[in-house]
């Protein structure tokens, strides 16, 4: 940023310097010119033209008065150049307030985001069995990996069910947490872009998914089990989201 600005500042100071160099050859001219215009010189010879004052003074007029529409042209380029450098600079910093609001949201989402999973908690799929004091309650990723379990191998609700049970719900909120962040953070231009991307990959990947990638990674949507003769999986739902999730996180484009 620092050499983009003081090139753009060589470039307004370019008309002065050109302004100065004109000025030092065109003084000098013009204090020559009597001298020059009251000599014979052979082809030119300005001594028979009347009254050698205004000889000199019709000559030399329309040179100065060319040199001084020059200066004040350059004058003014150097200035409008001036206000463009300073409407760069304004358009400039609202951009990055533009940005750093954007990442100021963006991590106030993760950090969302993150807190929900680190509160989320599980204790059993077995209503009856809530009361029992050699039940566990889990939290965070393991409390994610024992609710995959259990709802994969062990529910046999249909779908509509499962999409009223709190914990599921809770995952699907999650989930589209996630997915929205990822979404926004492969859109926007933040600088701490990449960083912000494999924070909120880890905590998908790494603590929410592990489970559905090491026993059911191709299919976690409900299907009827022949051997129980009754319903297994997910509401189509969080299928969606995994799916989503999954494929913003394979078509990196940071």
């Amino acid at each position: 940023m620092t050499n983009i600005t003081e090139d753009r500042f060589k470039e307004i100071l370019k008309p002065l310097k050109n302004g100065s160099s004109l000025l030092w050859i065109g003084i000098p001219f013009v204090l020559i010119a009597p001298f020059l215009f009251t000599r014979s010189f052979g082809i030119l010879d300005f001594t028979e033209t009347g009254t050698i004052g205004d000889t000199i003074g019709g000559i030399t007029a329309p040179i100065i008065g060319l040199i001084g529409a020059i200066l004040v042209f350059l004058a003014l380029k150097a200035q409008i150049q001036a206000n463009i450098l300073v409407q760069k600079q304004i358009e400039s910093q609202e951009q990055d307030k533009k940005i750093e609001n954007e990442s100021l949201q963006l991590n106030k989402l993760y950090e969302n985001l993150k807190s929900s999973i680190d509160n989320f908690s599980y204790t059993t799929l077995d209503t009856w069995e809530f009361t029992n004091p050699d039940n566990i309650k889990l939290k965070g990723s393991e409390a994610f990996y024992k609710l995959f379990q259990d709802f994969y191998c062990d529910s046999h609700l249909n779908e509509d069910d499962l999409k009223t049970n709190p914990k599921i719900t809770e995952v699907i909120s999650i989930l589209q947490i996630c997915d929205t962040l990822l979404d926004k953070i492969l859109k926007s231009n933040i600088y701490d872009k990449e960083t912000l991307y494999l924070l909120t990959m880890h905590q998908f990947i790494y603590r929410v998914f592990p489970r559905i990638s090491s026993d059911y990674p191709n299919n976690i949507e409900i299907y009827y089990c022949e051997s129980c003769k009754k319903n297994h999986g997910f509401p189509s739902k969080i299928s969606s989201l995994f799916k989503s999730i999954i494929a913003k996180c394979d078509n990196k484009t940071c």
